[in-house]
């Protein structure tokens, strides 16, 4: 770049000071997003103590995550993220990252997906029990935390098989989102030296003990008992590298058994919380999709095969991760001096990208705030840089069709059997902690739809007066 281009690009480098850390402290959504309309799209914060840049444009997005990814490590922010999956292939880098990431690869084959169909769908038809349960009692249900406890319940069953009860599972629900929520505190307080102690620290041990307790107790029994049953676990105990013939340590399994709940649980439930929440506000995007599961699956549980099929469903999913991102913030460092849209950047400073932010850029997104499933129409292109809810580049998430598939299964299922209603009063925001969650509980009521083949839902009224019902309590 010439000086004068140069210059040009500074005198147009609009940074924050210290003073923008109670903004960002208060409301870090509002403050990525004014960041943008107000100092465009590539923004530095000086806290002093770090240098952050803040990037929104998916040019500069693909940049730094895919063109030239390795000057662009985890960082500093990672460290917390460490405590809880510890070297696991989300955090992990360099060489051993990628011996993992080719070892990792085989879980998530497509037959292995297709095997853990009836894995997935067989969790679901428990929740939906206890959804009959609640529905006649007329009991809200705290849709949050269902799509919490199912998604765990999948995870679990996928990763150890039918080894661990229910009350167990709900136990590491419990404990794993507490974690999240004491990590967040580490997360954003990166700068400061570890042997600080903040509050919550010890409780952080005290939770992250009693998870590695199932864990590892999962990890000996299997390696004591071996069995050909097909679940994650026994596959990572199983994968050998090529080169070397090595199996993973028991830590090397915990990490990633640690990587996959983080991955496969926590993002997914999240996502499901908000589809809840956007179908009850946009009552004909529901009945769009009633249509669909009424035509593809008649009442039946879906197989693998229907899952392509789930056009609809798969566009609702895919315009909410849009709107709600549950990796609201993609953090990096850089490696060694660089250039970001023609400004440079020193090594060392910490780069933050934030979905929510690029998924709600003018430039790509008409009308960006509001739902609407049709931008994910088949036959219709999205840029791909500007949509970014797994990541990009060589470390794209590496669970995303799974992901994509359970949640399309838990969308099938539940949708086909209920209607759900959310309980009058409720006010919405979103919240980082460091997932992108609902910031208080969502309380919706069950309304049966149709008398299932399989008997999970039982029809108190017809179809139109249930509608009726939903409607009136969508205007309450």
């Amino acid at each position: 770049m010439s000086n004068s281009n140069q210059a040009q690009a500074t005198a147009t480098w609009k940074a924050y000071g210290v003073g923008a850390v109670p903004s960002l402290a208060k409301n870090p959504l509002d403050f990525f997003l004014n960041s943008q309309r107000e100092r465009g799209d590539l923004v530095p914060l000086n806290l002093g103590v770090a240098q952050l840049l803040l990037v929104h444009h998916p040019d500069h997005v693909r940049y730094v995550l895919q063109d030239n990814w390795r000057n662009f490590s985890k960082g500093s922010m990672w460290i917390a993220i460490r405590k809880l999956v510890g070297n696991g292939l989300l955090a992990s880098e360099g060489d051993y990252w990628l011996r993992q990431r080719r070892l990792m690869q085989l879980a998530f084959h497509r037959q292995q997906l297709a095997d853990l169909t009836t894995t997935i769908t067989d969790s679901i038809d428990l929740m939906l029990k206890d959804w009959k349960t609640a529905s006649e009692a007329r009991q809200p249900v705290e849709m949050a935390h269902a799509m919490s406890e199912v998604t765990m319940q999948i995870i679990v069953r996928a990763m150890f098989g039918t080894g661990i009860d229910r009350d167990e599972t709900r136990a590491m629900v419990d404990a794993f989102t507490k974690a999240l929520r004491l990590m967040n505190v580490r997360m954003w307080t990166f700068f400061l030296p570890d042997f600080i102690p903040l509050p919550g620290d010890g409780e952080f041990r005290a939770v992250m003990e009693q998870i590695d307790r199932v864990v590892y107790r999962f990890i000996a029994d299997r390696r004591a008992n071996p069995s050909p049953s097909g679940d994650l676990l026994g596959m990572l105990l199983d994968m050998q590298d090529q080169d070397t013939g090595e199996r993973m340590t028991d830590q090397q399994v915990r990490d990633e058994v640690f990587t996959v709940f983080m991955a496969g649980h926590e993002t997914s439930a999240t996502v499901m919380a908000w589809v809840w929440y956007l179908l009850w506000q946009h009552p004909e995007v529901e009945r769009r999709l009633h249509r669909e599961l009424d035509e593809v699956l008649g009442g039946r549980v879906p197989t693998f095969a229907d899952v392509p099929r789930l056009t609809y469903s798969r566009m609702i999913i895919e315009e909410t991760m849009r709107l709600y991102p549950p990796a609201w913030l993609i953090p990096r460092t850089v490696v060694a001096d660089d250039t970001i849209g023609g400004h440079p950047v020193k090594a060392g400073t910490t780069v933050l990208i934030s979905p929510y932010v690029v998924h709600r850029h003018p430039d790509f997104w008409d009308d960006a705030e509001r739902f609407d499933p049709e931008r994910f129409h088949p036959e219709r292109a999205i840029p791909r840089q500007a949509y970014v809810p797994f990541g990009e580049g060589p470390r794209l998430c590496i669970g995303n069709n799974f992901a994509i598939m359970e949640m399309q299964l838990i969308l099938a299922m539940a949708a086909q059997a209920y209607h759900t209603s959310l309980k009058p009063g409720i006010q919405i925001q979103p919240t980082t902690m460091p997932v992108l969650r609902p910031n208080q509980d969502l309380l919706m009521t069950l309304y049966p739809r149709t008398a299932s083949a399989s008997g999970r839902a039982w029809m108190l009224q017809s179809e139109e007066e249930t509608v009726a019902v939903v409607d009136r309590d969508r205007k309450a």
